[in-house]
Order: C-alpha cells, then structure tokens, then sequence
C-alpha cells in the first residue's frame, strides 16, 4: 500500500463541506446550503435519478394501473411483467427482460398517443408522489445555473412530463423503438441502468462541457453506485440498505425524505378525528350561533370552531409570519392551491368573515357542499369561462358589504409544488369592489396532506401573509402587469422560505483554482455490510478448528528499502482510500446470522503496521522463516483484519514487505485487484493523489439487535423467496424435459462436489497444522509458451507442472503414483461485479501421478477445466442449498463440514492474475510478488502470480504433510522446467 498513487484527483474538503460529511445524515436544508455554495454556473452538472429519487415509488406502477384498468394489456403479458418482478432485477439481463415486458404493452400505439398518455398520467397519479424535498433541491440547483438533468433507467414517457413540470431542461432516459410513428414494443438502444446510466452520464457531460469532479448526482438505487461515483458530489437520497452501505463506504452524504405513500394507524385514525372535528366544529357553532338570528354570525362561529378543533384533533398546527396583514378587512384573500388541507389551514388562519369560489364538482360533496352553500361559496365552471365570470359576480357584493372573499387565483391545485399560472378572476374582482388583495403564502400543505391523499399527517404549515396590495386606481389595460407583480411576490417570497438573501447568479464559469473543493471518493471496493455464507464459513471455520485458519498474505521484495515513517503514513492513507481497512467484525448473538462489518471510532496503526531487523547474513530463508511465523499467526478477530510488517536486512540492501489479511476479506484476485490500485507507477510522491475523508465511524452495534434484525428480515423475505421460487417452478414446469434433464445433470454435479474423491496421496496423509513457506519463479512467456505447445493455458501449464513435481516427490520418496486430490478454485465474479469479496467456488480434480508426459497432463487438465466451467449446476445446487443456511450454522458445525471438503485435498492450486508494468510503495521498486494462501486442511497451497513477466509462485505447506520442503521445490521447479521444455522440444 502506498500513500503516492491513487485512481482519482481532487482535494480536501472544505471546512463546511467536511463538517457536513462528518455528520454522515443531512437535513434538506444542509443539502440545499451545499448546493448553494458550489460553483454557480452550467459547467456543474446535477444528475438526478427519477424513479424513487424525485418521486416516491415508480412511475411504471402508474402506467401498468393504467393498463389493467383499461383491458389494454393481455393477462399474458402481465402475467410476464409480474413473474419477472416477481424472479428480481439484479443483473441488466434481469432488467432488460423486466423493461422489455413492460414495453410490450406498449406495441402498435403511436407515439403521440403514448406521450399524451404520460402527461395524463403524471398530472393524475405521478406528480401526487412527487417529493417536495427534491423539486426544491432541484429549484436550487436550477436557481444556482446549474445544467440539471433527469437520469433515468425508465422511458421519455414517463420522465418528461416530470421534467417540464420542475422546468428540467435535459433527460438521459432509456430509449423506446420507434418506427413510422409507432411503437414496437422493443428498446431503442441500450437501456440505462447500472453501468449504462453511468456511461450515458460520462457521455452527456463530455457534450456539455460539464465538470463531473464538481458534479452532483443523486439517487436512492442499490444498482446507482457506478451512476454515482461518476461525479464528485454523490448524494443517496431515500437509499435501500445496499446504498447505505456503499454511501458509508464513499463517505456520501445520505438524506431520507417524508414518505408520500405512507399512512400509520394513527395517522388514519387522527385523520377521522379531525374530519369529524371539522365537521362537528362546524354544526356546533351553526347551532349556537343560529340563538343570534344571523346567519351570517352562525357561519362565522362554525368556520372558526372547524379551524380550531379540526386542526388540533389532526395534529396540524400553524407557523404565521405577517399575521397582522388578516385583519385587512374586507379583502380578497389569495393563496396558492396544494392540497385539500387547505380548507381546513384558511379557516384556521381567517375564522370567518369571509366566502369562497370553489369548482361546481364539491356542491355535490358530502359534508363540504352543504356547508359550502351555507358560507355563500360562489361555485364555477372552470371549464365554461363565461359562467365563472358570472358567478363571481356575487362576490363583488359580498366584498361590498364587508364579507371577504377567498380564492385560489392558479384556479385548481398545483400537480407539482411549482407555482402555476395565474387567472385574472380574483384581480377583477377586487378592482371592481374596490379592496385590498391579501397574499398568503402556503409552503408545505401539500406535504402533510399531497395531492390525491385521503390521510393527514401531523406537522407544522408554514404561512406568509404578504402586505396588502392596494387595487385604487387600478385599469383594466394595466390588470395583466398587476397579475404578474403579484405572482412575482409569490415566487420570491417561496424562493427564500428560510429568510436567505437572494444569491445572484454568477455567469461566469468555474476554473481550477476556484470554487468549493470536493471529497475524493474511495476505492469502490469491499463495501458489502455483511459476510456472504462463503465468507462467513470461512471467518467461523478456525474458531472450531485453528488449522482452517483463512490468512491469505502477499509478499513483496523491495529495492531499495523504504523510508519508515512514509511506509507508515501510506497505511493511514490507505485506509482512507480502503475503509474496510477501519472495519471490524460483529459477530450476531449465539454466533449465528450474518456477521457484520462495522467502521471502528479510530485506527491504532501500531497495532497493525510494525517492523524488524533480520540478523546476518539477511537470507532469503531467514525472511521466509520470519514472514511464514507472522502470517501463520491469527489476527485479532476484534480489530479490522490486516496486518503489513517490513523486514530489513537484506544482504542485498533489499527489504520485505508483507501484507496479512483474513480470506473472509477477499479472493486472491479481489487482492490484487486492490493492490494493484494502491501501488504508485513512480518512485516520487504524487502531490494530486485523493484524499479521501475518513470514514465516518457506526454506532455501538449490539449483537442481540443485530441477531433479531436478521431473524426479521428473513421472516418478512421468505415469503417472497418462497414465491420466487414457485415462479422458477412454474416456468420449468412449461418445458418439463428440460427441467428433468437440468435436474438430473445437478444432483449428478453436486454429488461430484460434495462427496470426496478416491483415496488420495498416502504421502501427504499426516497434517500438523503449522505453515512453512517457500518460493520459486519461472518466466511467464516461457510457461505460457510450453503450455501453448500442448494446446493449453497458462493455468493449464502450471498445474500440469505442478502436479509433475508432485510426481517427482513421489519417486523419490518411494511412494506409490496412485491419485492426487489437486483443489481448484474457480472464479465467478462477473464482469460488472463490486471489487473486494469472496466470488468463487471449487472443483477437486483427481489427477493421475503415474502420467510422465507433460503433454499428456496439460491436455487431460483442459478437458476437465473446460467441464466444469461449462457444467455450473454443482455451483448453483451449493448455492441454492448450502448459502442460505450456511450463516445460521454455529461454528462447531461449519468447522466439520468444512474440514471434511477441503482437507480431502492433498493440494490446492491457484493462478491470480498480476500487474504488467513497474510499481512502487512509499518510493522502492517492487521487485517481486509472491502470494500465500492459507492452509485449509490440505498438505500445501501453491499459488501464482505474475508480476512484470515473471510468474513468481508461492508455496506453503504443512510441515507434518511435506517433510522435505527443500526437496518439493526442486522437484516443482523440474515440473516447470518440463512444461516450459515442450515450447522447444
């Protein structure tokens, strides 16, 4: 690890910036603050994601309701819809099969016709889910210049109309096929999610000439991590559980808006109590004020007792600002429409004295129409402007005669939190009366009651009262000015809610060397919250049986020897870049579940980065001898799981460098994925290496809440587990053949698996549990060539001489060349897969030692490496059998069952691939790179790596097992000889 090289630039954090992030969770308003203090301008680019990011739930529901209610989709194709739901979207094959279902409903419909449809659909359904929080993230973005885009895996459809209605200029969305006007039915051309929305991103900005470094993305999605992590400023808004861990992981910023869909008990039941209290308030006060004669005087009462005990039996309390301008009186009373809870907020603020316009549908209401006839409410046809304006004209009237008049001038509620357009009624109207007009302001009733919602959630409305505007000496040639100051005084008054001063727009745009800097972000590596049931297998294994420790380790020889105190420090930064490296292990209670990975409050280095001095001569056996004792050693199972230590005193000048971790960590090839990133292709440090924060440390994790979170979890999952797996049935049950054949061929490859081979080496029988070390190298052009020669591969070649060494061992201790059990691991990492973790699984080969040619080998090795990459129903059986179990056995258990599978393997044999050109650490050349892998039960693990053209191999081996050590590296470096000797023969 190296403190001079990274995979990205950028500086620290601001001193505001930094205090944010430290707090791990952010307020709307600290969100809205961040943005405010970015660099103004179109070069900052904010990347929103729709679906669950700006509205709550998924707009593809409303579609698919659409269609079912409508007949306009076959039961099939829904059918299909739903079982690939059902299956779960966790690869963009899943995706595309789950998008293309849906798009099939879509076939033979114009493109007009589906464009009118998600406008419909949007004002009716869509834009009722809309989060306030994030159409005013938006705005402030919009307000700060900067190039706003909505980046979304779903269709134009269904993200358009959402962008108008934000003023959203630009939409990266996943495109529909379109032919002469209609629709096929099919994608248009990559869809994007995972790393297709990432690219569409890098796309987009590179044409825009948008800075991503001072970029911001949000979103709420498990499958968003490579979308996010193309900018510098990511955001998970609303994440799931997988978010969260990566957003710990990156040190982003996470914030949790007020659900739009979500209703208690007792929000349901506080809304009853306050309907009724409205209503009941309303009677009451009709009831008593009718002893005073006046009708007039009844209503008032009956307004005001329906504001008082409504609002208070609903939770719903009021925030005034510029309550004197109320007692203007009489007056028009304008506000902006959001929700049917302002009804109940207006009668609250004004109590009585005033009437109202309301649209002709509620005069037929239950309830709201009788009391709104007996108030006098002028009733409209908004479609039939001509009757509107001669309804209204009672209210000129009633203003005449001192009643005042409330009117929503947008004419109907918003669809979006953004301010509509306003009509001219109410403005005549109070020309022609010759009163005031009366702004209120309404900020967040649409949040505690939104559009379309029958429940009422409890909270505080935000109210502005604006000065009264004086209609005297108004004309009708200047209304359309008069109208348009009025809005204005809306749109700057909801603008700067928080009392914030109006922030001018800068023009300009931001260069190099200004502007607010922005947190490099860590390595996207090992950012799991959780052991899978491989590694957890393996961290629970040793606890039962100490030779099935797990250390895997990687030794380095350094020219010259490092600097200490800058080897120290690259660790410290390391793991920054690396928070797993600040992560320890909690296990659940009873030792069962899923253990988990939790963020230490600091990191001692002592404790895990130490270094010695070999005495003379400065061997390379004394430097094995020495790392063998230290990777052999058990790490401290309550710190985070690694440990680096420097060997000096070389002869050579040379040093050792040693890196120990626990294989519950990572495969061999998540290793070197990481070291590989770490170490610095130049001797001199890197002045614009990332400097990632540190991570922010976990609370206190209490095992029993940790074991009772996961017992939940997996009662409320099995259902939907169960049901997936009785889709997977179904689908089998329509080709039955194919499935009796499938099942045949697994149960035949899981016993393969699972059951042990023939007897193996009578050799290599004993086992003692300690650990020597060995090394040997060949170059990797030369094996590769003689594994060509044979029609193999380069792993091919190596076993083959592997087992050729093992061969000559044999002769010369008499043994008989009866079976090897050689062990194989075999890589499942997929090409999109996180970097960190254990992705892989075995295959136990049965190799014949009597075998002389190299050849020969080489051949046999392939046919059988080739079958059982091809053959992955054994590793799907495991999977599906074993996996989900193999977290809730207790150690004792796992120690037996994972005893018997791997110590039936006389060896384990592994080939990781290296790096290719010249590294460094904290300033020395990294000469060579041997790995070591652990000891499960076997009597050796031979491994290789190449490095700059050399395969440098590793060997370690129990001692019990393998008496002559000396004697197997001869007779290993003879089988490579032989496979090398092929290329020439």
């Amino acid at each position: 690890m190296t403190a001079d090289q990274g995979t990205a630039t950028g500086g620290g954090l601001g001193e505001h910036a930094a205090a944010m992030a430290r707090s791990g969770v952010w307020t709307e308003e600290q969100l809205i603050a961040d943005v405010e203090a970015a660099p103004p301008g179109p070069r900052v680019g904010a990347f929103f994601d729709f679906d669950g990011t700006v509205i709550d739930g998924y707009s593809l529901a409303a579609f698919a309701r659409h269609h079912l209610r409508s007949l306009q989709v076959t039961p099939a194709a829904m059918g299909e819809l739903l079982l690939n739901g059902l299956r779960g979207v966790t690869t963009e094959e899943d995706f595309e099969r789950f998008t293309v279902a849906g798009m099939r409903a879509w076939a033979g419909r114009t493109e007009d016709e589906l464009a009118e449809l998600g406008e419909r659909l949007f004002v009716q359904g869509i834009a009722g889910s809309l989060y306030p929080e994030a159409w005013r993230l938006v705005t402030a973005h919009l307000e700060a210049g900067h190039t706003v885009v909505l980046a979304s895996s779903a269709t134009r459809f269904q993200v358009e109309p959402a962008a108008r209605a934000l003023g959203v200029e630009h939409v990266l969305v996943s495109p529909v096929e379109i032919v002469d006007g209609v629709c096929t039915g099919r994608p248009g051309g990559p869809l994007l999610w995972r790393r297709g929305k990432a690219e569409a991103v890098r796309t987009f900005a590179a044409e825009h000439g948008i800075d991503l470094l001072q970029s911001y993305a949000y979103s709420n999605g498990d499958e968003d991590v490579p979308f996010l992590r193309t900018v510098g400023r990511a955001r998970a808004l609303n994440p799931g559980r997988g978010l969260t861990a990566a957003a710990r992981h990156n040190s982003w910023p996470i914030a949790r808006f007020r659900r739009r869909g979500s209703a208690s008990p007792v929000d349901v039941a506080r809304t009853v109590a306050g309907v009724g209290g409205m209503f009941g308030g309303f009677a009451t006060g009709l009831a008593v004020g009718a002893l005073s004669g006046s009708r007039r005087e009844a209503v008032d009462l009956g307004i005001t007792l329906a504001g008082e005990l409504g609002s208070a039996l609903a939770g719903v309390k009021l925030d005034v600002q510029g309550a004197e301008h109320l007692a203007t009186r009489p007056a028009v009373f304008l506000f902006n429409h959001q929700s049917q809870l302002d009804v109940l907020v207006l009668a609250k603020l004004l109590r009585g004295g005033f009437t109202g316009v309301a649209k002709k549908e509620l005069a037929r209401a239950p309830g709201f129409g009788l009391a709104f006839r007996l108030a006098d409410v002028a009733f409209v046809d908004r479609g039939d402007p001509a009757q509107a304006r001669k309804a209204l004209e009672p209210a000129v009237e009633r203003l005449r005669e001192g009643v005042s008049l409330v009117i929503a001038p947008e004419g109907t509620r918003s669809a979006t939190p953004t301010l509509g357009p306003f009509k001219k009624g109410a403005f005549h109207v109070a020309m022609q009366a010759g009163v005031p007009i009366v702004p209120i302001v309404l900020r967040n009733t649409g949040e505690l009651m939104w559009r379309g919602a029958t429940t009422i959630h409890p909270g505080v409305v935000q109210v502005r009262v604006l000065p009264p505007v004086p209609t005297d000496g108004w004309t009708v040639e200047e209304i359309d000015q008069r109208v348009a100051e009025v809005h204005d005084s809306y749109l700057r008054t909801l603008g700067n809610w928080s009392g914030r001063a109006e922030r001018p727009v800068v023009s300009e745009e931001p260069t190099a060397d200004t502007g607010t800097p922005v947190p490099a972000p860590p390595l996207a590596w090992g950012s799991a919250p959780e052991m899978n049931p491989l590694e957890t297998a393996m961290w629970r294994a040793e606890v039962a049986d100490p030779r099935l420790r797990a250390n895997v380790a990687l030794l380095e020889l350094l020219d010259p020897a490092p600097d200490w105190e800058r080897l120290r420090a690259a660790h410290e930064w390391a793991s920054r870049m690396v928070p797993r490296m600040r992560q320890r292990v909690v296990e659940p209670a009873l030792g069962i579940g899923a253990p988990r990975w939790v963020t230490v409050p600091g990191l001692d280095l002592d404790a895990h980065v130490r270094r010695v001095r070999l005495e003379g001569p400065g061997s390379v056996r004394q430097l094995l001898d020495v790392v063998g004792e230290f990777v052999s050693a058990p790490l401290d199972r309550d710190r985070p799981l690694w440990q680096a230590m420097l060997v000096e005193g070389l002869s050579d000048g040379r040093a050792g460098y040693v890196v120990k971790t626990h294989h519950s960590t990572t495969d061999g090839l998540g290793a070197v994925q990481l070291m590989s990133r770490l170490h610095s292709r130049t001797a001199e440090h890197d002045p614009a290496r990332p400097e990632p924060p540190v991570p922010t440390p976990d609370d206190d994790v209490s095992r029993t809440a940790l074991l009772t979170e996961q017992l939940v979890g997996t009662a409320r999952s099995a259902p939907l587990a169960v049901l997936r797996r009785g889709v997977g049935a179904l689908t089998a049950a329509a080709r039955p053949w194919d499935a009796v054949t499938s099942a045949l061929g697994s149960v035949s490859s899981a016993g393969r698996t699972l059951t042990p081979p023939g007897p193996g080496s009578t050799l290599l029988t004993p086992r003692g549990g300690d650990w020597h070390l060995e090394v040997l190298e060949v170059p990797l052009a030369d094996l590769k060539a003689g594994a060509k020669a044979a029609d193999g591969s380069l792993n091919d070649g190596f076993l083959a001489a592997v087992i050729g060494g093992f061969r000559r061992y044999h002769q010369r201790h008499g043994a008989p060349l009866g079976t090897l059990a050689v062990g194989i691991p075999i890589s499942l990492r997929a090409q999109d897969a996180p970097e960190g973790g254990n992705r892989f699984t075995g295959a136990r080969f049965p190799a014949p030692l009597e075998e002389a040619d190299p050849a020969v080998r080489i051949r046999t090795i392939r046919e059988f490496v080739l079958s059982v990459r091809g053959d992955t129903s054994g590793s799907s059986v495991l999977t599906d059998l074993l996996a989900p179990t193999l977290s809730w056995l207790p150690a004792p258990v796992i120690g037996a069952v994972s005893g018997r599978l791997t110590s039936a393997n006389d060896v384990q044999v592994s080939n990781v691939p290296g790096v290719t050109h010249p590294v460094y650490i904290a300033g020395s050349r990294i000469d060579r790179m041997y790995p070591f892998g652990p000891l499960p039960g076997c009597a050796a693990m031979v491994t290789l790596l190449s490095h700059e053209g050399q395969c440098c191999i590793g060997v370690n081996v129990d001692s019990a097992a393998v008496t002559d050590p000396a004697g197997l590296v001869a007779d290993l470096q003879a089988g490579l000889d032989e496979v090398v000797g092929l290329a020439t023969g």
